[in-house]
């Protein structure tokens, strides 16, 4: 008979059984929230309430009691300067465990082990391509075609006005045909210069 046994060995030894507990407790004061089978959720939730309490009065003393379970130097710290104030005004009850659908490969009761006050999250800004180039939009609706955006986008990705060399012999045969060169006059001087001579 089971007579005033407490807690699941989950088919695990001593030694294993309690380095699966810390390592479950530890993501969980990481990540605020872990998604694992229900009993091992279900026993995680033991002792993270456990560690939560002492965390709750920050000495010295509590401390190592705890990291005798956390062996993550970043997770004890977050657990006795972030989640133990967190929590210094409620007497327990400090995660929640959410049932989740079972696991497709074995069909194992899921579920979702998270603390009851979380951190928010940020939110996900959404940037437009044209943001993330840095242009600007002119206004709600951008009714610019995409030629002149293009232009707009080499203006803003090269601040100095000049032109860039071209990448290929042929753009750069292309160029130095429409371009005059630097040290001959435009076509139109030419025909005047003619003409004054004559």
């Amino acid at each position: 008979m089971r007579h005033q046994v407490a807690g699941r060995r989950l088919n695990r030894t001593s030694e294993h059984l309690k380095a699966l507990l810390g390592n479950l407790v530890t993501a969980l004061f990481t990540h605020e929230q872990i998604r694992t089978t229900l009993p091992k959720a279900k026993e995680a939730r033991r002792v993270a309430e456990r560690l939560i309490t002492l965390a709750k009065d920050g000495t010295l003393h509590r401390r190592r009691h705890v990291a005798r379970t956390l062996h993550d130097p970043q997770a004890l710290a977050k657990l006795f300067s972030v989640l133990g104030p967190r929590f210094k005004a409620r007497p327990g009850g400090y995660t929640r465990i959410v049932k989740l659908p079972p696991r497709l490969g074995d069909n194992a009761p899921m579920a979702l082990l998270e603390l009851v006050e979380r951190t928010p999250r940020a939110a996900p800004t959404t940037e437009t391509k044209d943001q993330k180039a840095g242009l600007e939009k002119s206004g709600p609706e951008d009714t610019t075609s995409p030629a002149a955006r293009k232009a707009a986008k080499k203006k803003t990705s090269d601040p100095s006005g000049e032109e860039k060399e071209p990448r290929t012999a042929k753009a750069a045969k292309a160029k130095a045909e429409k371009a005059p060169s630097k040290g001959s006059k435009p076509a139109s001087a030419k025909k005047k210069s003619k003409k004054d001579d004559e």
